[in-house]
């Protein structure tokens, strides 16, 4: 069985105090009430150096980058075990202490500080990376990822709708998007859409992606949706009418209109990004629920 080492204890008591004061009081406002949860997680940032630490790792990697070295693959880092598994402890248990009262906190910070700015940070251009993917990974700017649409249910690539036209060094973006984490409040959103390509089947044409920022004419986020739980990550929809960008708006640049799989293929390794935090979640969520059935079984066995 896995053990906490002191270090990483000391580490998760601080947490859980911050959650118990900052958190707990505002449940029933963020999971019932109109709180977005941004303010609170901006607090968590800046009290535990998160932001800091956030602006370090990147300035490092763009720096490498310029420099022409290989980007860093997943799970890389210090050769030190130890180091690894501090490293490890440090973003696995900010997310099990908050899904211990309010899991929706992290699914609205995930999306906006992993897979908005994983999606830039993997794709994008060195200058795309400097002008987006920082105030993503500092949360001083929310981000949405959005693919989901209203008829693509599981077949997310075969069933999107929304596309973009290409007319020079401009592209027209045109579709709507729902259950958007982070789609109310986003002021960053990554946009993924087909290329409109003639004599090309619509399910087979090219995925591309688009940066966008909260304002732009033509694009609406809706409010959040009244869903069954989770309102501490707000959810929403997106419309696009005739929006009109740059080259500089899409992700990668020219090169990524020649790569015939590459949106495809980066949109599946930002899926898989998200996946890997669900079992900390869980973890969280399932210490807690035994921590309130433990006074039942002590009664019953009395």
């Amino acid at each position: 069985m896995f053990e906490w080492s002191e270090s990483q204890q000391t580490i998760r008591e601080m947490v859980r105090r911050f959650v118990e004061q900052e958190i707990v009081p505002h449940v029933e406002e963020l999971e019932h009430g109109d709180l977005p949860p941004y303010g609170i997680l901006r607090k968590l940032y800046a009290t535990f150096g998160m932001s800091e630490m956030a602006r370090a790792r990147f300035r490092k990697q763009i720096e490498a980058e310029k420099k022409g070295a290989p980007r860093e693959k997943k799970g890389g880092g210090s050769a030190d075990p130890a180091a690894r598994a501090d490293q490890a402890a440090a973003t696995l248990i900010p997310i099990i202490e908050l899904c211990r009262h309010c899991p929706g906190m992290v699914t609205a910070l995930g999306v906006s500080v992993g897979l908005t700015s994983a999606a830039i940070l993997s794709k994008g251009t060195i200058e795309q990376k400097e002008r987006w993917a920082l105030d993503l990974l500092t949360l001083d700017k929310i981000g949405a990822w959005a693919i989901t649409e209203p008829g693509s249910g599981s077949d997310a690539f075969g069933g999107m709708r929304s596309s973009a036209r290409r007319e020079g060094d401009t592209f027209v973006l045109n579709g709507s998007k729902t259950f958007i984490t982070n789609g109310p409040h986003a002021d960053t959103t990554v946009f993924i859409c087909k290329l409109e390509e003639d004599g090309v089947d619509l399910r087979d044409r090219k995925i591309v992606s688009f940066v966008l920022d909260r304002g732009m004419p033509g694009f609406v986020q809706s409010g959040p949706l009244k869903k069954m739980g989770l309102h501490s990550s707000p959810t929403g929809e997106l419309f696009l009418s005739d929006v009109r960008v740059g080259m500089d708006r899409l992700l990668g640049g020219e090169a990524a209109l020649v790569a015939r799989s590459g949106g495809r293929e980066g949109a599946k390794d930002t899926f898989q990004t998200e996946r890997s935090g669900v079992a900390a979640m869980a973890l969280g969520i399932v210490e807690r629920c035994l921590e309130l059935l433990a006074p039942l079984h002590t009664r019953s066995e009395d």
